[in-house]
């Protein structure tokens, strides 16, 4: 039986909303954001924040249009096939299959990163080496696949507690910083340093890693009391509130990172930097690094909640062979998606780090930038499914339709830019490295699918219909008391 069949309706808007916004590891995108936009875009690094809240925000609106009308566990990759149909969920499907994997071995680094950082600041040096990394990769995802094993509840409860123990401390740092270094809010409003269109754009990509999947808590629908109101709460509320506080991140953070430069290119965490350049002490700073290996166990519990879902999800479809799908006994949850999305992203690390064994940052930086451009593309899409859901209602409502416009236009732009102003090495190959990995994912889930369609119909002479044909009739058939009233859209 598949996870989404057994699992009842237990998350409340409060519980929802907590995993969501812990996923996204705040904390470590407080102290990480600003710096990863800081090195493309300088003085400019307001902007690419703006930017990436605007746009991540435009995207959202989008998503809770679908997500407002229809519960389903499999998110993007649900919405877009009412309204595109199977090429539409294939594409999806792949996009998202792989963004997963990478998200969960882009996080999974986060973690040994920082405690390879507190490592070689209690003396061991060997911290940032390839073994070392490997043991702390092994170790973190166990943890993550014990706790999303024991379903959902217990998750919530373990990233909403990791969340709240590092907020304030990263919070102590950027206020001590900007109180040591001031703001130089002249310097960074004129761009000081120069301005650089695609610097800006680069560093919107950066920071926007930390805004990827904000959508994704919409695959615990079926597991929410009140779906149709508390997921497009909780997926709103992802670019618009962590939008903000990134965006006052990086003004407060921006002359510290300045001031920092030598630390920062010696291969210190930007938090330890800031603390040290603030006067916190070698201790504080190196505590911190801690405090956030901890916290970032908070977005891998969540992220593999979310993902298993997702892959249970295309299991029921047919999409993945169906004891990938099947589900704990007592606890509901996908026991076997939540084991194999974990082994893929000890495999894409362990690959990724032994290929560049001297580099750690080039792997993260790369590895954060593909997962950036694979959820390009069915951001685009249900961009589009909102301008065709518009179209055929024959709703006349200008900034719906602006917004989505800008919404697709600007994630294109995001994945186009890597190909007309490319970065350095080893990131500028990421953008044809999504590219060729969506393309061969899609023709391997459509055979799988074939497939499995076959089987069904040699062992009972009738082809099934699929969960998502079924919602796809529904959604055609929908009644207009269904439908968002005027006050209620974008």
């Amino acid at each position: 039986m598949s996870s989404t069949e057994t699992e009842p309706r237990q998350l409340s808007r409060g519980q929802i909303v907590g995993l969501a916004v812990a996923s996204m590891i705040p904390a470590v995108g407080l102290a990480a954001v600003p710096a990863l936009m800081f090195v493309s875009a300088g003085n400019g690094s307001w902007l690419s924040a703006l930017l990436s809240a605007a746009v991540t925000t435009f995207v959202g609106l989008s998503v809770v249009t679908f997500a407002r009308r229809h519960v389903a566990n499999g998110s993007l990759y649900s919405y877009l096939s009412l309204v595109f149909g199977p090429w539409a969920r294939l594409v999806a499907a792949a996009a998202l299959l792989l963004g997963y994997a990478a998200m969960i071995a882009g996080i999974t680094m986060v973690i040994g990163v920082y405690v390879g950082s507190f490592l070689l600041s209690r003396g061991f040096a060997a911290g940032l080496e390839v073994p070392a990394q490997l043991a702390v990769y092994a170790v973190a995802l166990l943890i993550a696949v014990l706790f999303a094993r024991r379903g959902v509840d217990l998750s919530v409860k373990a990233a909403v507690v990791l969340m709240a123990v590092a907020i304030p401390v990263v919070g102590v740092v950027v206020v001590a910083g900007a109180a040591t270094t001031g703001l130089h809010l002249a310097e960074q409003l004129s761009f000081e340093g120069g301005f650089s269109f695609s610097g800006v754009f680069q560093g919107m990509a950066a920071g926007a890693t930390f805004l990827m999947g904000f959508e994704s808590c919409a695959a615990l629908a079926r597991e929410t009391k009140d779906p149709k109101r508390d997921v497009p709460f909780a997926v709103l509320g992802i670019p618009v509130l962590l939008g903000v506080v990134y965006l006052v991140a990086t003004v407060l953070q921006v002359p510290g990172l300045f001031a920092a430069a030598d630390d920062l290119a010696a291969g210190m965490s930007p938090a330890a930097a800031l603390a040290l350049n603030a006067g916190l002490g070698e201790t504080f700073a190196s505590a911190t690094d801690l405090v956030l290996a901890v916290a970032t166990f908070a977005g891998l519990i969540g992220f593999v909640n979310f993902g298993s879902r997702f892959v249970a999800t295309l299991s029921d479809d047919g999409l993945l062979p169906r004891r990938v799908g099947r589900a704990h006994p007592e606890h509901g949850s996908p026991t076997v998606a939540v084991t194999v999305l974990a082994v893929i992203g000890f495999a894409v690390l362990a690959v990724a780090v032994l290929a560049y064994p001297d580099s750690l940052l080039s792997v993260y930086s790369a590895l954060a930038t593909l997962i950036v451009y694979l959820w390009v593309f069915p951001y685009v899409l249900i961009c589009a499914a909102h301008v065709v859901l518009l179209v055929r209602e024959r709703a006349v409502r200008p900034l719906s339709y602006l917004t989505a416009v800008l919404g697709a236009a600007a994630m294109a732009w995001v994945y186009l830019n890597g190909w007309v102003n490319p970065p350095a090495s080893p990131v500028d190959a990421m953008s044809y490295v999504a590219l060729v990995l969506i393309g061969v994912t899609v023709p391997a889930l459509a055979w799988a699918r074939r497939s499995a369609l076959r089987s069904a119909r040699e062992s009972s002479g009738a082809v099934p219909e699929d969960r998502e044909a079924r919602e796809s009739k529904e959604a055609r058939v929908e009644a207009p008391a269904e439908r968002l009233p005027d006050s209620a859209r974008a």
